[in-house]
């Protein structure tokens, strides 16, 4: 008997989505490859290396498990020394919080075991032949060809690849994702107590979220490092400003909600994130854009917690383990 050769299946992104999918792939005996346009994993679920060795986990600063798939995962990611709880300093109540340790970028890393994975592979166009999907990719030149693609990019960028669907693009330009600035500080003392407002959100400021690094687990304590977030509002309104203008700015603002003077800034860097928050889901785990063959996820298929985007990671990998049987 000729033993028939599974099908080549390419999962564009590597954040949450996208490793689940591929995870869930090979899990089952198939060899998907994962592209994704930077080095590292875990698209928005980052950390952030500064000057001296300094972290920043300048992305997502968390993730809950509410669903039986992802509580699993998570209580696999616990055992195996890549994640956390995290018990805020305010006490803050509700879902378990877990972190990657020693950063955020940890918490995938079970995921990506035994994965091929091609790191600055930015995908350009993808175009169907009689051969399956062909995939043009911006800094090697080269293409390749595909049986099943799976989407994990935000839905903007999805859009912009798919528009010779307009099906699909019409389900896509309903989805709304909110951007964030995200600065990173670094003291060179640790700030008084009750200096700042208590871990979480901040009311009537562009900042919208503080978290000191060391109030983590498996963080250094030193030096004392923040991580900012601004609120979507101000970040839409500011977002094509120059990074060191929005750093100024939030730290402006950091220092208004203050009691008292800070210690003295020995490092301040802001990152953009463009594709953040989701505001509006597309309503389902993922979106079918070409009978099983071409599909597209991620969380804002969901919603705005990681597990939305590993749930919509596992759900495009069983579209594709049921479609070939």
């Amino acid at each position: 008997m000729v033993s028939t050769p599974a099908p080549t299946v390419a999962v564009i992104g590597a954040g949450i989505a996208g490793l689940a999918c591929a995870s869930r792939l090979a899990a089952a005996g198939m060899t998907p490859v994962v592209f994704d346009k930077s080095r590292g994993l875990g698209g928005r679920i980052a950390t952030r290396r500064g000057p001296d060795g300094l972290t920043f986990d300048h992305g997502a600063q968390f993730a809950t498990a509410r669903g039986p798939a992802f509580s699993a995962y998570m209580r696999g990611a616990v055992a195996g020394g890549a994640a956390a709880g995290w018990d805020l300093p305010d006490g803050a109540s509700g879902d378990r919080r877990y972190v990657g340790t020693p950063g955020m970028s940890s918490l995938v890393r079970p995921l990506a075991e035994g994965l091929e994975i091609r790191g600055q592979h930015t995908l350009t166009k993808i175009e169907r032949t009689q051969d399956g999907w062909q995939l043009a990719f911006a800094e090697t030149g080269q293409t390749m060809v595909a049986d099943r693609v799976a989407l994990c990019v935000p839905a903007p960028q999805a859009s912009a690849l798919l528009s010779a669907f307009p099906q699909a693009v019409s389900a896509l330009s309903r989805v709304d994702v909110a951007p964030c600035w995200a600065v990173m500080i670094a003291l060179d003392d640790v700030p008084a107590p009750g200096a700042l407002p208590d871990t979480g959100q901040i009311a009537d400021s562009p900042i919208a979220w503080i978290a000191p690094e060391a109030s983590k687990p498996y963080r250094v304590a030193e030096p004392a490092r923040l991580v900012l977030h601004a609120s979507p509002e101000w970040s839409r309104d500011n977002l094509e400003r120059p990074a060191e203008e929005v750093a100024r700015l939030l730290l402006d603002a950091l220092n208004s909600l203050s009691k008292g003077s800070l210690p003295a800034t020995t490092h301040v860097a802001a990152h953009r994130w463009r594709y953040a928050k989701t505001q509006v889901p597309l309503g389902r785990p993922f979106l079918d854009i070409a009978d099983g063959t071409l599909l597209a996820g991620g969380d804002w298929c969901l919603g705005a917690r990681v597990e939305c985007g590993f749930d919509s990671g596992v759900s495009l990998a069983d579209r594709i383990l049921h479609d070939i049987g």
